[in-house]
């Protein structure tokens, strides 16, 4: 049977030709210049293509060439514009413009769309009666929902690792440990009550105050951190106003909660 030899080692019709006591050769990677070795079971084709230490290797070599992925390579040849860039949005405007001017597309967004009947209305209020906005449902490291900045998230007290809606608010706990500890107050709780508004069938029907704070005689008060006062959170104060006038509630606004970082934001460790 007659072999060839290549690189030391001998083949005959692609198989390879076993030696006994034989150490695998060494080679270098092609991408990453690492050393790794070649076993002497490898057929003739696999001698020759391997080339790299690691699949990764191989498929970072496929990928990259030349300084652009092929990705790129690929969207150049079909003309494809990549997602999110200047000219893709450039080229969206134009599409989209394009197709304003076109009667049926102008006649359809201009057609009257039809309003929600009083019974679905109803239905739709009553679902979502006692339950939080849908942007105030995310955690701190998403950006989803309408105040992106209010840093929502994990904070420690003396309660332990709790989940606040926002820096005020943790913070705001640890001015009410501190009261506690002061013997000012007897104890808090974060969100442990929602107070329905029965009176009303639409709109804003229930309220869900941020601390709720026990006296030593007994009685208890609500404490509500609002920095920005939107619309929603004056209609929830005014109706606490007119249908719960017995329950105490403390807003605490920004200049309430400025005053007390000043005073205390060091001390206490403000976040």
């Amino acid at each position: 049977m007659t072999y060839r030899q290549i690189n030391g080692v001998e083949f005959s019709n692609g198989k390879f030709r076993v030696k006994k006591n034989e150490k695998p050769r060494i080679a270098n990677c092609k991408q990453c210049g690492k050393e790794f070795e070649k076993p002497y079971k490898y057929s003739l084709q696999q001698w020759y293509r391997s080339k790299f230490c690691s699949m990764t290797c191989f498929y970072d070599s496929k990928r990259i060439k030349d300084g652009m992925n092929c990705g790129e390579r690929h969207r150049r040849k079909k003309g494809v514009t990549k997602m999110h860039t200047p000219e893709w949005l450039e080229k969206i405007r134009a599409r989209t413009t394009e197709a304003m001017k076109r009667p049926e597309v102008n006649a359809k967004l201009r057609k009257p769309r039809r309003s929600m009947s009083l019974e679905a209305r109803i239905h739709h209020s009553n679902m979502l009666a006692g339950k939080l906005p849908k942007n105030m449902m995310f955690g701190a490291n998403n950006d989803i929902g309408m105040f992106k900045n209010i840093q929502r998230g994990e904070y420690d007290n003396s309660k332990g690792t709790m989940y606040f809606r926002s820096k005020w608010e943790a913070n705001y706990a640890l001015y009410l440990d501190f009261l506690v500890k002061q013997g000012e107050i007897k104890d808090w709780e974060y969100e442990a009550d929602v107070i329905m508004f029965e009176e009303i069938k639409l709109g804003t029907r229930s309220y869900r105050p941020d601390f709720k704070v026990f006296n030593h005689n007994g009685s208890f008060e609500y404490h509500e951190v609002k920095g920005y006062m939107d619309s929603k959170s004056k209609t929830k104060l005014k109706r606490m106003a007119k249908y719960y006038p017995e329950i105490r509630l403390l807003l605490i606004d920004s200049a309430c909660y400025r005053d007390i970082q000043k005073k205390l934001g060091k001390a206490l460790h403000f976040y």
